[in-house]
């Protein structure tokens, strides 16, 4: 079916008629006429970003031509009427119409929210399918660099109702207060109806921070809310524009000790984004009955406000004994020398202390740093950590400040490691093992083949999906050089 987005009404448009042609949007950005008519088409597979993919023929501007077409919620093999949205490069954006064909995987969704909040991609998709898409996905980008893993271990899928952090959004209006997640592809705040994703202390958190915030927030106010579960409470950071929470810190302190947080903390948009600060804010602490805690290799860690965490505790665990089982099993000693790269609060090299390895841990975040240090200190492995504030990205451990170490662990942002990888490789004394956590194949693969390509041997591969009913896939692999 053929869909014809409209044109000039007629070449000869009276100059009054011109003028209110200029006023109207600039269409620069591919959005189409909302009374564009919908297409018809069948959904062939799933793209990377979690939409069903089709194709149809398509008018616009008098040029007919076949667009790939990218219509959320549905599946492979189902024939269905989509509402075009926006023309681009890529394709044809569309919001789903109607289902004329379902298909056999589809099932129904756990939160009315869905397809509208930005929180969840698949919900309407059954679990097994979900769980063969993001293996394929990972495997696409293994062959795309022509390497594989000779151990391929079982997928680990963290558990609905698991997810420990999360980040709301809160907008205060004259008619109330907008909380939860961001709309896909939009600014506009769906709040999630029976979410099947967060802890329930934290789907619990949110309808009480909305209502205090209807109170006591002032009018047009945007906050951001970084919620993470900690072993003692929820430790809360809300941030929004300078000065906005001028005359209610003493209530928000109480409002946070009726409903048991850990901590609460307060920050301000400073506009001055730094390696060692890259959200460009200064938290203040205004509620912390006792030091937050958070047991990581049985040491208590007091993670800083809005500190990084693995979204589940059931994937942390997968891939802590997958790292410990990976250093065993390749004959790694309890008192090896260990290398904790992007350490963060020391997530994925702590439970090796208590053995008696020595560990460097480099990260770039100050605090999370100071964090680990005193929960080492506190415990009494203070003299087996050394930590290193450092841009890893920019200014990787190279030469001097790259020790000899007989493991490295590597936990890298989206972007990877490529820099701190090649640091690796052409050391004079490089790693015998290399573990390595991912949140984006595509930089691991690239990151992978370069350890390969450096004399490494692709021991083993788990595809970890701690982000349910998302399109993102995490991974825990482990190399080993060859002699």
């Amino acid at each position: 079916m053929t869909g014809y987005s409209s044109g000039p009404a007629s070449r000869r448009r009276s100059a009054q008629g011109r003028k209110r042609a200029g006023n109207k949007r600039n269409r620069s950005d591919g959005r189409l006429p909302r009374n564009a008519p919908p297409l018809q088409l069948q959904i062939s597979h799933i793209g990377g970003r979690g939409d069903g993919v089709g194709r149809a023929g398509y008018t616009h501007n008098y040029r007919t031509a076949d667009h790939n077409v990218f219509v959320p919620a549905t599946l492979p093999g189902e024939d269905i009427l989509a509402q075009p949205l926006s023309l681009t490069a890529q394709g044809i954006r569309c919001v789903p119409q109607e289902i004329l064909t379902p298909s056999p995987e589809r099932r129904d969704p756990d939160c009315e929210a869905f397809p509208a909040c930005g929180g969840c991609t698949f919900q309407h998709w059954q679990d097994d399918p979900v769980t063969l898409w993001k293996e394929a996905q990972l495997d696409s980008f293994l062959q795309r660099e022509n390497i594989s893993p000779v151990h391929r271990l079982a997928p680990h899928i963290s558990p609905r109702n698991s997810r420990r952090r999360a980040t709301f959004h809160l907008k205060r209006l004259a008619s109330g207060v907008a909380a939860g997640f961001l709309e896909r592809g939009s600014s506009h705040i769906i709040t999630p109806t029976g979410c099947s994703i967060l802890r329930p202390e934290l789907a619990t958190l949110l309808p009480a921070l909305a209502g205090h915030a209807g109170r006591h927030f002032p009018l047009g106010v945007t906050i951001d809310a970084a919620a993470n579960c900690l072993d003692n409470g929820i430790c809360l950071l809300l941030r929004g524009p300078e000065g906005w929470h001028d005359g209610l810190l003493e209530g928000l302190a109480t409002w946070a000790d009726g409903k048991g947080l850990a901590r609460l903390s307060v920050a301000e948009d400073t506009g001055r984004a730094a390696p060692e600060n890259p959200s460009g804010t200064v938290a203040l602490t205004i509620y912390a009955p006792a030091p937050p805690r958070l047991a990581i290799g049985g040491i208590d860690i007091a993670p800083p406000p809005g500190a990084f965490l693995q979204a589940t505790s059931e994937a942390q665990a997968i891939m802590q004994a997958d790292i410990a089982r990976f250093a065993a099993d390749t004959g790694l000693a309890a008192s090896a020398r260990i290398l904790d790269l992007y350490a963060g609060c020391g997530t994925l090299g702590l439970p090796l202390l208590a053995g008696g390895a020595q560990m460097l841990a480099a990260e770039s975040d100050a605090d999370a740093l100071a964090a680990l240090k005193a929960g080492v200190d506190a415990a009494g492995y203070g003299a087996q950590l050394t930590i290193s504030q450092t841009d890893l990205a920019n200014a990787p451990l190279t030469g001097e400040t790259l020790p000899p170490v007989d493991l490295a662990i590597i936990d890298p942002p989206r972007s990877g490691a490529a820099a701190q990888v090649t640091a690796l490789v052409d050391a004079s004394s490089p790693p015998q093992r290399i573990a390595m956590v991912s949140c984006n194949p595509a930089s691991f693969a690239r990151d992978a083949a370069m350890l390969v390509a450096g004399g490494y041997v692709f021991d083993r591969l788990r595809m970890i999906d701690q982000f349910r009913f998302a399109p993102h896939v995490e991974l825990v692999a482990g190399f080993v050089r060859q002699d």
